[in-house]
């Protein structure tokens, strides 16, 4: 792998024909802002670009960022440079498309500790900021390419997702003067609010209920909940729904770790680990495969939820 600066990277966009951009499997606020301000980034230095991502149809991220903007279909023939963002290994990658990017010229933008292990790929890293959106943000900057209210939106977002309401202690002075320029860019705060954090129903509220209720303590530090696809549907809720929540088991002043795992697809599921205080999960999610951040971590898991239970209580002995 080679590192690339700012510059080559500004020199590699405007030397393609069209660009692809994508990030990692179930994209979230950071994902889609660092996604749709690289589609930005791209066509205001000419260059065509399209975002994909095997998105579920009731994600409620879809009332901040343009769904008719995302394909899901990739055609590998049409373009000449792969652009991922917010992902930092294949395995992070839908498998929809994993195969077909193997073989293509591959760019990364990121926030993560790179682990990609292909020399061929060139990559800009800045694991010093809170998120990919914030690192799309300075590149503009550098760029000197104005920001539309929409996309200061985008990005907005982007770094609430990652520092959750500006929570974490990645929420650096930057951040807030960041956000604070992108306010006055026209950031739709309210609208970026609204959608995540104001929109219950009550099938939600049922489902918050439930996860609550059937925590389990671990430790005296660890928690965990598995939820399967048949407990979903029963609340009439939607894995959409549920990840929703998962910061707020985190709340939960005594548990240092809270660990969720829900059913994405039959005898798939995604982990989803969150912490605080001196507690981290980044190691825990990459030594099964997965990654992530100190503080907001996951992995999947295969099986049915018996055996997903068993594996989580063997996983929650590691913190």
């Amino acid at each position: 792998m080679a590192t690339i600066t700012p510059a080559k990277i500004k020199e590699r966009i405007k030397s393609a024909k069209k660009v692809a951009i994508f990030g990692h499997l179930h994209p979230d606020l950071d994902c889609f802002g660092a996604m749709f301000g690289a589609k930005y980034m791209c066509e205001s230095l000419g260059v065509k670009c399209d975002i994909f991502s095997n998105f579920a149809d009731d994600l409620f991220l879809l009332g901040i960022f343009p769904k008719s903007e995302i394909k899901t279909k990739f055609d590998k023939s049409k373009y000449d440079l792969i652009l991922i963002v917010d992902c930092h290994t294949f395995e992070r990658i839908d498998a929809l498309y994993r195969e077909d990017l193997a073989s293509k010229d591959i760019l990364i933008i990121d926030h993560h500790e790179q682990i990609f292990d292909d020399t061929d790929i060139e990559f800009y890293i800045r694991s010093d900021k809170c998120s990919a959106s914030i690192v799309i943000y300075d590149l503009l900057k550098m760029f000197k390419i104005k920001l539309m209210p929409e996309v200061a939106t985008y990005i907005y977002a982007g770094i609430v997702g990652d520092t959750d309401r500006f929570l974490h202690n990645n929420t650096t002075p930057e951040v807030f003067d960041c956000a604070s320029k992108l306010v006055k860019a026209g950031a739709d705060v309210q609208k970026v609010y609204d959608v995540v954090y104001r929109s219950m129903t009550m099938s939600q509220i049922h489902l918050r209920n439930f996860l609550f209720e059937n925590l389990t303590e671990f430790s005296e530090k660890v928690c965990y909940v598995v939820v399967s696809k048949a407990d979903l549907a029963k609340l009439h809720a939607t894995v959409e729904d549920l990840k929703m929540f998962v910061n707020d088991i985190n709340l939960i002043k005594k548990y240092s770790a809270v660990v969720v795992a829900y059913e994405v697809e039959e005898n798939n599921y995604k982990v989803s680990m969150r912490a605080k205080n001196n507690a981290e999960v980044l190691s825990v999610a990459v030594r099964h495969g997965g990654g992530g951040h100190k503080m907001a971590a996951g992995f999947s898991l295969v099986g049915n939820k018996r055996a997903v239970l068993s594996e989580i209580k063997k996983i929650c002995k590691e913190f």
